[in-house]
């Protein structure tokens, strides 16, 4: 479903706990800097749900966005990046406010080494690129 095609009330029935924070005109917007301004107020077990839901309400931004960034491989990786980032964040926050221990911060390239991977193959494609003599010709 594209985002002119989502109602509030759609947003507030799959997001109920963000619904307030999300923002709907051409697309669908969030405002997660005021949602953290009040989860410390929020009743713990509000407050993971609401983080689950942000982290769901990410990865649904991803997946909408998926013939957009199709194009792109550089952009896309870099919003799957953030998107896997802050669903994690987000998924231990909701571990954290239900008083669990979600463990130690595993980094993104233990948790996801495809992206990691995709991450190294761009670098050593821009290297390659600037050390390549037409490149080095431009600029000398």
């Amino acid at each position: 479903m594209s985002a002119q095609e989502l109602t509030a009330e759609e947003i507030s029935n799959r997001w109920p706990n963000i619904g307030r924070f999300l923002r709907i005109d051409d697309s669908v917007d969030d405002d997660y800097p005021r949602f953290w301004r009040v989860e410390n107020r929020l009743d713990p077990a509000v407050r993971a749900a609401s983080y689950e839901e942000w982290a769901d309400f990410y990865e649904w931004q991803l997946a909408r966005r998926a013939d957009e960034l199709a194009a792109d491989r550089v952009k896309r990786h870099l919003v799957s990046e953030w998107t896997e980032s802050m669903a994690y964040s987000c998924r231990r926050s909701a571990a954290f406010a239900r008083g669990e221990n979600p463990g130690t911060w595993v980094p993104l390239s233990v948790r996801r080494p495809d992206l990691d991977a995709e991450r190294q193959a761009i670098v050593a494609e821009i290297i390659a690129e600037l050390d390549s003599p037409n490149q080095l010709a431009m600029t000398g």
